[in-house]
């Protein structure tokens, strides 16, 4: 007797799918950070001598102009039409919220409150360390969305930790779920989130320079004659404050 081959939830597979690709994100986005890390700090310390040459030559050439200033208004304070400044002036009261931006507030307020509670460390300190370390991470995100008044995020996250999902589901247990569904919908937006701030990495102006100059030494050697004109050009204008 033949029994019927078993296919997994559907859901299921769409989870393990998408935690797949997350971690292949992960993967590409931290060792292309770490990438450009290391590649940006050798630069640094190849030119720690320029660049602490341009920081002394900026500070000093501001302190100069300023000090320059400063004299030009003692001279002025001779002349008979001189009024000694009176400081900024005063502005009224801050301004209210509007209608919209109070109900955005509450918003906020609401829907931190109903997720904090469901989540807060307090509740899992007795309990399995791995979901304590989890409500920690939860509620940490919590407090940056709602200190940054993201709405929109912060309606995102309260929906995942409302379904259940947040503190029950295992990676790669799709059987744990309390919403399958809302697992999914939460993991697609972190997905897509990924793939953006992977996007933006690669558009960045270091990006461009690691690909342009596999060697750091090339683009140093490149560098370091632009610092030194900087810092000639900055000697002159300091000389002349």
């Amino acid at each position: 007797m033949t029994h019927p081959a078993h296919h997994p939830n559907p859901s299921a597979e769409t989870i393990r799918a998408i935690e797949g690709e997350i971690a292949a994100l992960e993967a590409e986005l931290g060792g292309l950070e770490a990438r450009i890390n290391a590649f940006e700090t050798r630069v640094r310390v190849a030119l720690q001598p320029q660049i602490a040459r341009l920081k002394e030559l900026t500070a000093l050439y501001k302190r100069l102009k300023n000090e320059k200033k400063e004299k030009r208004r003692e001279q002025k304070k001779k002349g008979k039409n001189y009024k000694e400044p009176q400081g900024l002036k005063k502005t009224g009261p801050a301004k209210k919220l509007s209608p919209a931006d109070e109900r955005e507030e509450e918003e906020l307020k609401r829907l931190y409150k109903e997720a904090v509670v469901r989540i807060h460390p307090d509740k899992f300190v007795n309990g399995d360390p791995e979901l304590s370390e989890r409500a920690t991470t939860m509620t940490a995100q919590l407090n940056f969305l709602y200190d940054a008044g993201d709405l929109q995020e912060l309606s995102a996250l309260h929906q995942h930790i409302l379904s259940g999902n947040a503190m029950s589901h295992v990676p790669y247990k799709p059987q744990t779920l309390v919403d399958p569904n809302a697992m999914v919908t939460y993991l697609r937006k972190k997905r897509d989130e990924m793939v953006q701030a992977l996007e933006a990495l690669k558009a960045s102006e270091w990006y461009g320079i690691i690909n342009a100059h596999p060697e750091p030494t090339t683009f140093i050697d490149t560098l370091r004659p632009q610092f030194e004109e900087r810092i000639q050009v900055l000697t002159k204008r300091t000389r002349k404050a």
